[in-house]
């Protein structure tokens, strides 16, 4: 994940990215092509921290701003903020 200020509560998520499923390296994409490959179904997203995985999901500002969150046990958090940033 990656942000303009990476300490500011009031940026937005620019980029996020992982490791690659077959293993070749890491992968980086912008929050906005991440919100369209989830809302059209092409792709889904997932964290994973220790045992603890969250699928990552879309939710909309009440400003109509689209964002990226993880959705785990029923609860939509903020806790991409705490991953590392992407290189």
């Amino acid at each position: 994940m990656n942000k303009p200020d990476r300490t500011s509560r009031h940026e937005h998520i620019t980029h996020v990215g992982g490791p690659k499923p077959d293993g070749t390296g890491r992968w980086k994409d912008s929050t906005a092509n991440v919100v369209s490959h989830i809302e059209n179904k092409h792709h889904r997203f997932y964290t994973k921290e220790g045992n603890a995985s969250a699928w990552v999901g879309v939710r909309t500002s009440p400003a109509g701003n689209k964002f990226l969150q993880t959705y785990a046990d029923g609860i939509w958090k903020d806790n991409l903020l705490a991953l590392s940033e992407c290189g």
